[in-house]
């Protein structure tokens, strides 16, 4: 398996509330992604460090395959497009296998 993890830190331009546009658009996008085994995204609780990142997703995949159709699927570059790059001071990822 491989988790896919990404972190956000927003910029000024940020709208309001932004997180509840963009967990329906992920959420939406995830279940039309055959090799997503599991989608997670959301803002940061802020229960901790104020440096942490504003938003996280966290994807589950079965192997470094499956993680790049989805990477390069046209959805996720539409989105990634049009919702996130406007927004976006400080992106970060990683990947894992487990």
């Amino acid at each position: 398996m491989l988790q896919h993890v990404v972190t956000i830190t927003w910029n000024d331009q940020v709208p309001a509330n932004y997180h509840e546009i963009i967990d329906k658009v992920l959420q939406d996008m995830a279940r039309q992604i055959p090799t997503v085994r599991s989608y997670r995204c959301g803002p940061d609780l802020q229960v901790s460090a104020s440096t942490n990142a504003n938003y996280l997703i966290a994807a589950t995949f079965d192997d470094v395959a499956g993680w790049r159709i989805y990477d390069e699927n046209s959805l996720h570059n539409e989105i990634r497009a049009k919702y996130f790059k406007p927004f976006i001071a400080i992106r970060t990822a990683s990947q894992i296998s487990y």
